[in-house]
């Protein structure tokens, strides 16, 4: 790839990126082909659609919740650890605005993130086997969850989400590992 290309390539993703993360999901192409300063074939040659260019941004925010729940599998307290990732994957999710459509969604555009989300069930499947190995609760079921939960903190005034997460998750925690 030429210089000018890279260059061009990586003005465009940078560009949506700030979009994204200030709340504009919806950034139609050919804006984001005028506030980066390239025509607009040229952002078409870089994300096709406008969905893919969402998820070629929220990509590394699902790669990150992957990493925190391959390091939730290594406590030794199963059940703090998936809470611990929830909590984790709950802030994530309310810095990022599109991520909860993200991870509901069943079809992606996008064959990284695609894969990316694969090992996100991957991981939080393993994480809930080490709770209790015939759970009903799935890793995909888990993440389905997850955006419910995001939802319902999002409801919340920004002031009291926090106490909101600490509520859903105690619910959370004790309806998986209840104690005797």
């Amino acid at each position: 790839m030429r210089s000018d290309a890279v260059r061009n390539r990586q003005r465009i993703f940078d560009e949506a990126r700030r979009a994204v993360i200030g709340g504009e999901i919806v950034l139609t192409l050919n804006e984001l082909a005028r506030r980066a300063g390239v025509g607009v074939g040229t952002v078409y040659r870089v994300f096709p659609t406008q969905r893919a260019m969402l998820e070629s941004v929220l990509e590394e925010a699902v790669r990150e919740l992957v990493d925190a729940a391959a390091a939730a599998c290594g406590h030794p307290d199963p059940a703090k650890a998936l809470i611990d990732f929830l909590r984790t994957a709950l802030l994530t999710a309310l810095a990022q605005p599109g991520l909860t459509d993200i991870l509901i969604t069943g079809s992606d555009e996008t064959d990284s993130l695609h894969r990316a989300k694969g090992e996100l069930v991957e991981v939080t499947s393993h994480l809930l086997a080490r709770i209790r190995p015939a759970s009903a609760l799935t890793g995909e079921n888990l993440l389905k969850l997850l955006c419910g939960l995001i939802h319902a903190v999002s409801e919340h005034p920004a002031e009291r989400q926090g106490e909101a997460i600490d509520n859903y998750l105690d619910i959370l925690r004790v309806g998986i590992a209840p104690t005797p």
